[in-house]
C-alpha cells in the first residue's frame, strides 16, 4: 500500500521549485492548465507527493493547519538552503522534546514544515560503520566483473564447473565469490552450483549499462582510477593527487605511457560529449559570436557540434599533440576541416587571441585552484575585453549539494582537483579579472558559465539564465 500526500497551492510550478531545491524533491510529471502548471507530481526520498491546483469547488484547509513532519540527515545544510530562499524559520535548530534537533520553516503557500535531524541507534551506528568500512563487496563485484561471469552466465553457461572453466577460475574459489554476492543480491542460487544474475548482475553484463563493466575491470583505467584511493592519505596530508604515490606516475603521465589507457580515456570523454555537446550548442546564445576557440577540446566533439548546429561559426581547437592529431582527422571526416585551425599547445601556456568565445569545457575541475585560475589567465589574456569566456561543468549532484557525492575526493586522489560550486567557480575567475555574467542550466547538473573582463567601474552583474535544455 501506498499514500500520496496531496497539498493545494495556488503556484504549483513555484512550490515545486521551492521543494527541489529545499528538500531535493525530484519532480516526475506535470500538467499544463491554459498556460499553467496545474499539477505536479514529485517524489521526496521515496514518499509520493501530487501538488494541485486548487478549483472552484475545493474544500482547501487553511495551510497552517496541516501539519508536515521531514526528517533529513543533513540539518544544518537544509536549514541553510532554507534560509537561502528567504523563508521564514523558527529559528535556529533547537532539540525537541525527544532531544532530537529540529526547526519550523513555513513553505510559498504558508504550509508549515517541521524539519527533524535524523538519528541512529548504536545498534544501527554499528551496522553503518561496517558498511562505510566494507572493502570485501567492492573489489568481490569487480573481481566478477573482471572475470566476464555475468556475460557467460547471460549466454547460457549457468553451472559452476563449466563457469569457472569458461573463466580460468579455481571452481571453489568462483562458487564462494558467487555465493557471497548472492547474499547481497548481484546473482542468486536456485539449485546447488547454478547461477543466474539478477537485475544488478545484469548490470555488469558488456550488454549493460554503457561502460560499467568495463570501468569497474580490475585490469582497466576505471579501476587504475579507484585504486588511487590508496593514496587519499597522502592527498589528505600534501593536498596533491594521491594517484601517482599509488601507480607510480600520475595520472597524465599514465596516459601519455599506455595507449590503451589512453584510448579508454578518449573513448569516456567521447562518450560524456554526447550529453554535453547538445546542450551547449542549445543553452548558450550562439548568435552574437563567430569565431569560438575549444580551449583543451579533447576529442574535438564538442566543436564539431557547434560548428554543425551552428554553420555561421568557425572554430580554433587547442589541445596536445597527440588530441589535436585525432582531432584533425575527426573534423576531415565530419567535412568541417576548413572551418576549423588546429592548434598543438596546452591550457597553461598562451593562447591565440581573435575568438569571441573561449570555451573551456569539463576541464577545470581536473585541477587545483592556483591551477584552475592560471587556465582562466590564459583565456582571459586571450579573450582581452571584448571577448568572452565560457566555462561548462557539471555539478555532480541535483539538486548541487556540496561533498555529497565522492566526486570531489575522486578528483583529489586521481589527479589533485576538485568539485565546485558556483560560488568556487565565480572566486576563482575573480582572482584574474574575469566577472560572472550569466549561468545557464542544463540536464543532469550541467553548468554553462559565461565570463567578460571585469570592469571595475560597476558592480559585475550576475543574471541566473531561465532556459533549460530538455
Amino acid at each position: 500500500m501506498a499514500i500520496t500526500v496531496c497539498l493545494q497551492y495556488d503556484d504549483v510550478e513555484h512550490a515545486s521549485g521551492w521543494l527541489h531545491r529545499v528538500f531535493g524533491a525530484t519532480q516526475l510529471s506535470w500538467h499544463e492548465t491554459d498556460g499553467r502548471v496545474s499539477e505536479a507530481e514529485l517524489d521526496l526520498d521515496g514518499t509520493p507527493l501530487l501538488l494541485r491546483c486548487a478549483t472552484a469547488g475545493d474544500v482547501v484547509p487553511p495551510p497552517v493547519q496541516v501539519p508536515l513532519l521531514v526528517t533529513v540527515e543533513a540539518l544544518d545544510t537544509t536549514y541553510r538552503r532554507v534560509l537561502a530562499e528567504g523563508s521564514a524559520v523558527t529559528g535556529a535548530p533547537e532539540p525537541d522534546r525527544d532531544g532530537r534537533r529540529a526547526f519550523t520553516t513555513t513553505d510559498p503557500q504558508g504550509y508549515r514544515w517541521t524539519v527533524t535531524e535524523a538519528t541512529v541507534t548504536d545498534v544501527d551506528a554499528d551496522r553503518l560503520l561496517g558498511t562505510l568500512t566494507d572493502l570485501c563487496t567492492p573489489y568481490a563485484v569487480r573481481v566478477l566483473a573482471t572475470l566476464r561471469v555475468p556475460d557467460r552466465i547471460d549466454a547460457g553457461v549457468t553451472a559452476l564447473e563449466p563457469l569457472a572453466s569458461a573463466c580460468g577460475a579455481d571452481p571453489d574459489a568462483l562458487g564462494r565469490l558467487l555465493r557471497y554476492l548472492a547474499h547481497r543480491g548481484v546473482v542468486s542460487e536456485p539449485e546447488p552450483d547454478v547461477f543466474t544474475l539478477t537485475g544488478v548482475g545484469r548490470l555488469l553484463c558488456d550488454r549493460g549499462a554503457p561502460g560499467q563493466r568495463d570501468w569497474l575491470d580490475l585490469d582497466g583505467l576505471g579501476a587504475r582510477m579507484d585504486l588511487a584511493y590508496r593514496g587519499l592519505l597522502h592527498s589528505v596530508r600534501t593536498g596533491t593527487a594521491g594517484y601517482e604515490q599509488v601507480h607510480g606516475r600520475t595520472f597524465w603521465a599514465d596516459l601519455d605511457a599506455e595507449p590503451a589507457l589512453r584510448a579508454y580515456f578518449d573513448a569516456l570523454m567521447m562518450s560524456q560529449q554526447h550529453v554535453t555537446a547538445p546542450q551547449v550548442a542549445e543553452l548558450y546564445d550562439w548568435s552574437g559570436a563567430e569565431h569560438v576557440m575549444d580551449v583543451g577540446g579533447g576529442s574535438g566533439a564538442l566543436l564539431a557540434e557547434l560548428l554543425h548546429r551552428h554553420p555561421h561559426l568557425r572554430g580554433t581547437f587547442v589541445d596536445r599533440p597527440i588530441a589535436a592529431e585525432a582531432a584533425a582527422r575527426r573534423f576531415a571526416a565530419e567535412g568541417l576541416a576548413e572551418r576549423v585551425t588546429i592548434v598543438a599547445g596546452d591550457f597553461f601556456s598562451p593562447l591565440p587571441g581573435g575568438a569571441d568565445v573561449y570555451v573551456v569545457s569539463r576541464a577545470l575541475t581536473d585541477w587545483n585552484d592556483r591551477d584552475a585560475s592560471a587556465i582562466l589567465r590564459r583565456c582571459a589574456d586571450a579573450a582581452g575585453a571584448a571577448g568572452r569566456v565560457l566555462v561548462v561543468e557539471v555539478l555532480p549532484t541535483e539538486p548541487y549539494v556540496p561533498y555529497r557525492s565522492p566526486f570531489d575526493l575522486q578528483m583529489l586522489a586521481v589527479v589533485g582537483g576538485r568539485e565546485r560550486g558556483l560560488s568556487d567557480f565565480r572566486d576563482i575567475a575573480s582572482a584574474v579579472d574575469l566577472d560572472m555574467t550569466t549561468v545557464l542550466h542544463g540536464r543532469a547538473g550541467l553548468t554553462v558559465m559565461e565570463y567578460v573582463a571585469a570592469r571595475r567601474t560597476e558592480p559585475a552583474n550576475v543574471g541566473e539564465g531561465t532556459r533549460v535544455s530538455s
